[in-house]
């Protein structure tokens, strides 16, 4: 598949999953959320509005066109979300918008992965982008990926990715339950670092 990306007048959609903290409440509980045995906890949805808020300072600074479509820290439901999208896929055109899902994982594992829709689509190209910046950012980090259909991203109907009218990648940062991963996610300059790393590539796409 071939990429004519680089001509076109883009819009970043920018989402981070799931809800931050209300009053100290944290409002995906109990679930996005991990104690570890330190003590310490984690909570995805805020680890992922500290990375947007690093990425929407940097894409500001650069003047690349994005909108922050949960600029909340309630939890939005798929529904409302994916509505808001389409919202702006309708004004700017589908081609031109990139949905960019920013989420970080869990379940014993490590490293890094990203997802898309399954089947062949423009999606696949902007993950294959996505990937390559960050192996160029992040060498030492291990890589999830899935090659069996010729590409390096997974592939899932996960709601938001399926039913948005725009191209669509969900990048998964590391694991929260991974007490090694987790040091690296909260880590200020790390989330800026990734932050930095999703700029170039949306300069280079």
């Amino acid at each position: 598949m071939k990429s004519n990306l680089k001509h076109m007048e883009r819009v970043l959609l920018i989402d981070s999953g799931h809800g931050g903290m209300v009053g100290g409440v944290y409002q995906t509980a109990p679930h996005k959320m991990h104690l570890h045995q330190n003590g310490d906890i984690a909570y995805e949805g805020v680890l992922n509005r500290e990375v947007k808020a690093h990425l929407l300072r940097l894409l500001t600074f650069y003047n690349i066109r994005y909108i922050d479509v949960c600029p909340t820290d309630l939890d939005i439901d798929l529904d409302t979300r994916v509505d808001v999208i389409n919202s702006y896929c309708d004004e700017f055109g589908s081609n031109n918008c990139l949905l960019i899902s920013l989420h970080s994982n869990a379940g014993g594992g490590e490293g890094f992965e990203i997802w898309t829709s399954p089947g062949a689509t423009k999606s696949d190209i902007y993950a294959t982008a996505f990937m390559k910046e960050f192996k160029t950012s992040f060498p030492d980090i291990r890589i999830r990926k899935d090659e069996s259909d010729g590409d390096v991203d997974k592939e899932s109907s996960f709601y938001i990715l399926v039913n948005t009218k725009c191209p669509a990648i969900m990048p998964e940062w590391l694991f929260f339950d991974n007490i090694d991963d987790f040091k690296i996610q909260r880590d200020p300059a790390e989330q800026k670092k990734y932050a930095e790393m999703i700029v170039r590539f949306a300069k280079n796409i």
